[in-house]
């Protein structure tokens, strides 16, 4: 029988039991700490430790029974906020308040969060998953204020636009007419003036890129094929004018672009050499005698291929190709090359396929280009960084070939926003249907009680709130890219380029998760093709392809970063260096610290700083760990690429580290500049849910290096818990914020009652 010293313990043993599993280091832990009490006899001690006995679990019923016991205590005093004050009531006495202290202790080695763990003892029908339900703290105009920011009338432009009639959804599934349908939808855009939104206004444009990138992003709310035809368009083709042409290119070509009057293709990509771009094999070779060039597919691994527009609409391409003058290659250069004539005709020497039906997007006339001895005027060179000057000699403002091609190619960065803004944004999509339909979806529930929403249960929860804290920590990340890119600087355009690449893989990767969880999340209503999560899905995979593999995107990424660090040690004078090593010296004492390392204070462990410090010490040692690892291969003897090689998987670790940081660092920027209270409140319980979640994600690497033990680790995966039981009533006021237009949303099972 419990004694009031034995039951002051029930609580604990309850809870230790509680998953059905008492661990040995909660044994160790347990056990000690009943040993050293002196004021438990000997008899008590002995009581206490056959209810530990890992050989012998306490049964179903006396859990039940234990349960039952310690709800009824919390029934009678509702007001109890610590695990030891109900330790307390159980045993009916204070006279182990002097423990208190001891005792919270205990708590915090067991990895037990005290207000979390009375919602244990809870009755089932009056308990919180029972009665749990939607009430907004916040303002859902506000926070699509603050979502939309500086650019928030372009968004609500096209959200008029997109739900209007002639934007109702075509269901068809014949390609050739969802074809004609999105170049309608195109054309309609056009006359709107959204196409030419980010070039000069003395060809037409709004010369206002922000705008540009709001467009593609909110059209992605509606169709993805539309995003895609609207974005190789007046994005990539066009924006390929203006960004490697001049003025001469201007004036003939853009205001024709920006009204869909040329449609036209990007064409870059070949069958064999995929985002090798410098391998590329298509050849331009200068005509000094009719000062031509004549473009040429050498063989038919070299063609052209998955280029949009050019399977039924193209009449133009920039192509991209070897610059060959007098037998010299002079690399990889861009040429407007016509395909078809104002009939849709195809000209001579060039040969079009059609991709054909594709996983999605099939609204989008992806196709093969292969040329056979095309000639084009000099002219058509888009000569912004290389030219061939009267005497038919290569000229360039940039000697050094390797610079020049960057420098093209970091022109062209502009894609590598709009496809991670608009996979976002259908990550949106998804997450909003999810939420909707599991906050009115009902099954199972208490004995005796109705059916429960399903977004109630934890585990659903689990499965959607850190994906939608993501999502949102993601769209101050790419506004702040987008941002960057506008006011780039030349001296900063590598580090942009390479966080360009980072989050269009980082996001896109994100994009394909969520809406795989969403599916699920829905079951069978999910697979219905009504409710658009099929669509959402099978159009953006691509995304982890377009402008450029995510894996090779992110190893460009972690060359950045090494390249960085090593440029900052190299500039270090000797007292920099020994200031250097002095503060990472202290930061690994500081870090790793036993007291910091265990510390599982609910304050501590929701504290921006412990956050942003476990950040930073995580991109920091695994760079210096892959450069050391690097130099040390290399100076065994090893060939620099076979280095490289070796280390792919660390430098992919790398990259991922650097971005955590970056879309953490910025989300918690964008929440200090709010002014507005409860959405400044919602967003930070966001931050710390994707904060927590991904180190509870990386939780290995750090017991591995030793900046977190066991028992930290499992209270932040409490935490985690408690967050999106927080978060639940806000979800779908969280979802709501992001402004789809309902008629986008259009799935029945998101449909508000």
């Amino acid at each position: 029988m419990f004694t009031p010293n034995t039951h002051l313990f029930l609580p604990l043993i309850y809870l230790v039991w509680s998953d059905d599993l008492l661990t040995a280091d909660e044994f160790s832990i347990l056990s000690g700490f009943i040993q050293n009490q002196r004021w438990l006899s000997d008899k008590e001690k002995l009581f206490l430790e056959s209810h530990l006995n890992l050989a012998s679990p306490p049964s179903r019923s006396l859990l039940n029974r234990w349960k039952n016991e310690l709800g009824k205590v919390i029934l009678k005093n509702p007001n109890l906020t610590t695990l030891f004050d109900l330790q307390l009531k159980v045993a009916h006495s204070d006279f182990a308040n002097q423990y208190r202290e001891d005792f919270e202790t205990l708590e915090q080695k067991l990895g037990i969060l005290g207000a979390e763990s009375l919602l244990s003892f809870k009755e089932n029908n009056k308990n919180q998953t029972y009665s749990y339900t939607t009430d907004s703290s916040f303002s859902i105009s506000n926070l699509t204020a603050i979502l939309d920011g500086d650019v928030a009338h372009t968004i609500n432009e096209v959200k008029e636009i997109i739900s209007s009639q002639e934007f109702a959804y075509e269901n068809t599934t014949d390609i050739h007419v969802y074809r004609e349908k999105v170049l309608q939808w195109c054309q309609i855009l056009a006359d709107k003036n959204l196409g030419n939104r980010a070039y000069p206004k003395k060809y037409g444009g709004g010369e206002n890129l922000a705008e540009y990138f709001a467009i593609m992003e909110t059209l992605s709310y509606h169709d993805l094929s539309l995003v895609i035809k609207f974005g190789v368009q007046f994005g990539l083709w066009g924006m390929s004018i203006q960004s490697l042409g001049t003025e001469k290119h201007y004036e003939k070509y853009l205001n024709k672009v920006g009204k869909l009057q040329i449609p036209g293709c990007f064409a870059m990509t070949e069958t064999h050499h995929g985002s090798n771009v410098k391998g590329l094999q298509t050849t331009a070779t200068y005509n000094h005698t009719s000062k031509t060039f004549v473009i040429n597919t050498p063989k038919p691994e070299d063609q052209k291929e998955y280029i949009g527009n050019a399977a039924n609409h193209g009449q133009m391409a920039t192509v991209f190709a070897k610059l060959i003058i007098d037998d010299i290659d002079y690399g990889v250069n861009a040429f407007i090359v016509p395909i078809r004539n104002k009939k849709k005709e195809v000209l001579e020497g060039i040969t079009i396929g059609d991709c054909g039906l594709k996983m999605g997007l099939n609204g989008v006339d992806n196709g093969t280009i292969s040329f056979h001895d095309v000639v084009i005027p000099k002219g058509n060179m888009l000569d912004r960084f290389a030219c061939i000057n009267d005497k038919g000699e290569f000229e360039s403002p940039i000697p050094s070939d390797n610079r020049r091609f960057f420098t093209m190619l970091g022109t062209l960065v502009g894609g590598r926003i709009g496809i991670p803004r608009s996979a976002l944004a259908a990550a949106k999509s998804g997450l909003a249907i999810t939420v909707r339909y599991s906050d009115q979806r009902r099954q199972f529930g208490p004995e005796g009680g109705s059916e429960i929403p399903i977004l109630n249960y934890r585990m659903h929860q689990r499965r959607l709130f850190p994906h939608l804290a993501k999502t949102y920590a993601l769209h101050f990340a790419l506004r702040y890219l987008t941002k960057r890119f506008i006011d780039k600087k030349p001296d900063k355009m590598q580090e942009i380029e390479a966080l360009a690449a980072g989050l269009k893989a980082y996001t896109t990767w994100h994009t394909t998760a969520t809406l795989q969880e969403c599916r699920e999340a829905c079951g069978g209503k999910g697979y219905l093709s009504v409710n658009r999560i099929d669509a959402l899905k099978n159009d953006t995979d691509v995304y982890t392809t377009f402008e450029g593999d995510n894996t090779v995107l992110m190893q460009l990424v972690a060359k950045n970063r090494l390249s960085v660090f090593r440029k900052q040690i190299s500039e270090m004078d000797s007292m920099g260096k020994v200031s250097y090593v002095w503060n990472q010296t202290k930061i690994i004492l500081s870090e790793k610290n036993p007291f910091v390392t265990r510390d599982t204070n609910e304050t501590h462990l929701l504290d921006k700083e412990f956050h942003l410090n476990a950040f930073y010490y995580r991109e920091q040692e695994i760079a210096t760990s892959a450069a050391k690892r690097i130099t040390k291969l290399i100076d065994s003897g090893l060939d620099a690429y076979d280095a490289f090689n070796v280390v792919q998987h660390q430098m992919i670790d790398v990259a991922k580290a650097y971005l955590d940081r970056v879309v953490l660092e910025q989300f918690l920027l964008k929440i200090e500049s709010i002014d507005d209270v409860s959405s400044k409140a919602i967003l930070q319980k966001l931050a710390q849910l994707f904060a927590l979640h991904k180190i509870e994600e990386n939780k290995a690497w750090y017991l591995e290096n030793n900046y977190l033990e066991p028992v930290k680790t499992k209270a932040i995966r409490k935490v985690v818990n408690q967050l999106c039981w927080e978060i639940r009533p806000e979800a779908v006021a969280l979802v709501d914020a992001f402004g789809i237009p309902e008629s986008c949303l259009a799935a029945p099972i998101a449909m508000k009652k």
